[in-house]
């Protein structure tokens, strides 16, 4: 049979998770006619801008552990996902566990994720990569499907050091993976996967994934748009619209401190400060970026794990500036989300920006897309809504 041009593969890596399990029911639940609130390309500003139907997008990914009933059943009782979505959905999670590939996970977690992805601890680097581009092959196969995406949503991953020759742009990539560390961040290897099948790939983490100038000239090379790194959804979004406000009144803004409570799987995992780092790093940069016209700014951002928060983030911020005469005023928030319900829209948006570029011919940095990441690939103007005209030029440039 042939390949269905309109039915396209969404591949996610943690599909399993919190925000992988949001998107597989929020398209099931467009489906059925619900408004896509949060979702940036389904304003009436896009609608004659040719993107992949959401309806026709098919779910499946891999991950280490876990099982999609239950993610399902815990976002019911922390009252992110309606019940009655969750119920009428049992059969979809049913195709989706049948049809899941193992991860593969970091070596420091091998005895806490299931068997099969353990097994691929045992596999070099380039046999990783040829694991994956095997799965990849098998569901659009399998689906008949012409067209994927590879979005990258696994628990933020420990820093690791890499051989100075991956950030050489005319390296060859797969001819490094012959000498990679075993321990290579799990984003560079999915990166590379999707890359060399022609599928595009978004990094919604702060893991490098395509950012190593290696694997970005890589992307350029095969024509292949990637997308990342770092989804923007809560407190740094709020830091990248503010903060233009006080820059272009000209307030000298003297003190910008954040404090984070999140309690599901990523906070967790954010108690490593291997695993935090470059969390850290990306959510406190952007205000330096765009508030270069105050001197002195002291600013910081602290992230602790609350368990009982389960998918629920807050974010609290206390602004210290300076007015006319040298008068000190202050502005405070707190931003109280879902984590997964923030995200999970995003996620679609990517990926039709993703298969929009590749079908305008697009290959390597897609630097329309800056908007929706805390550390937008090789793209420096952090000012959100700066981001959003540019994507807004970008989308109707071919329309």
């Amino acid at each position: 049979m042939n390949p269905d041009p309109e039915k396209t593969g969404l591949f996610l890596v943690g599909v399993r998770g919190a925000v992988g399990t949001t998107v597989l029911h929020g398209i099931e639940a467009i489906r059925s006619g619900m408004p896509t609130v949060g979702m940036v390309t389904g304003g009436a500003e896009f609608a004659e801008v040719p993107l992949a139907d959401v309806e026709r997008f098919w779910v499946t990914g891999w991950d280490v552990t876990g099982n999609a009933h239950r993610s399902a059943e815990d976002l019911v009782r922390t009252n992110v996902l309606p019940a009655d979505l969750v119920e009428l959905s049992a059969g979809l999670r049913d195709r989706l566990e049948m049809s899941i590939a193992p991860g593969v996970p970091e070596p420091e977690d091998e005895r806490m994720v299931d068997r099969a992805s353990a097994d691929r601890l045992q596999l070099s680097a380039n046999e990783m990569v040829d694991a994956i581009r095997g799965d990849i092959r098998d569901w659009m196969q399998a689906d008949r499907t012409r067209k994927a995406v590879v979005v990258y949503l696994a628990s933020a991953e420990r820093e690791r050091s890499l051989p100075e020759v991956w950030m050489d742009p005319q390296a060859d990539v797969l001819a490094l993976l012959n000498d990679a560390p075993l321990d290579i961040s799990r984003s560079i290897l999915y990166a590379i996967a999707a890359i060399a099948e022609g599928v595009p790939f978004v990094n919604f983490t702060p893991a490098p994934g395509a950012a190593i100038p290696a694997v970005a000239a890589y992307a350029r090379k095969q024509g292949v748009p990637v997308l990342g790194n770092d989804g923007k959804t809560g407190e740094t979004l709020m830091k990248t619209a503010l903060a233009p406000m006080f820059r272009d009144r000209r307030f000298n803004v003297m003190a910008w401190e954040g404090y984070n409570m999140l309690g599901n799987k990523d906070g967790a995992a954010l108690e490593d400060p291997k695993r935090a780092a470059s969390k850290l790093a990306n959510k406190d940069k952007v205000l330096g970026s765009i508030l270069h016209e105050s001197p002195g700014l002291h600013s910081g951002v602290r992230i602790d794990f609350v368990p009982s928060l389960h998918d629920w983030k807050t974010a609290m911020d206390f602004v210290h500036f300076e007015g006319f005469l040298g008068a000190k005023m202050q502005l405070q928030f707190t931003w109280h989300g879902s984590d997964s319900a923030l995200a999970a829209p995003l996620i679609l948006d990517l990926a039709r920006i993703a298969l929009l570029a590749q079908a305008r011919g697009e290959g390597g940095v897609v630097h329309a897309a800056a908007a929706f990441f805390k550390n937008p690939l090789e793209f420096e103007e952090h000012d959100f809504h700066r981001q959003m005209d540019l994507l807004r030029k970008w989308m109707r440039s071919g329309a």
